[in-house]
């Protein structure tokens, strides 16, 4: 496991304590509904820079999650959809965002059970 400091952008993995979760294409969200636990964002790039890996931690936690865009990026203007698992229920997180020029950006206390979609801005 590594230690995730924001200021060395060095990220954990902890056995994923919240549970599966992926990014897919926009075009894929119209499938099944998510499952109780899952939340469903759609984010769309309006910065001006490339995003090459978003992870998520239950607010607070530095225990963070695989990279939710596996091999895929985040261009500009580009929107993915991502499902994370919460099998505690506890909505809030803090996203984190790894930038094309190696900057760490991350949002705190999002809260998932009340956000579908976000214009993710640097």
């Amino acid at each position: 496991m590594r230690l995730w400091t924001a200021g060395l952008a060095m990220l954990a993995f902890a056995g994923l304590a919240l549970g599966h979760a992926e990014a897919q294409p926009a075009a894929a969200a119209g499938g099944a509904p998510a499952k109780p636990g899952d939340h469903v964002l759609r984010l769309t790039n309006a910065g001006k820079g490339g995003i090459t890996a978003i992870y998520v931690a239950k607010s607070g936690s530095q225990d963070v999650s695989d990279d939710l865009l596996g091999k895929q990026t985040a261009g500009a203007g580009r929107t993915v959809v991502l499902k994370v698992k919460d099998p505690g229920g506890d909505c809030v997180f803090d996203l984190q965002f790894l930038m094309s020029d190696g900057s760490m950006v991350i949002k705190k206390a999002v809260n998932l059970c009340q956000t579908t979609d976000i214009s993710f801005t640097p």
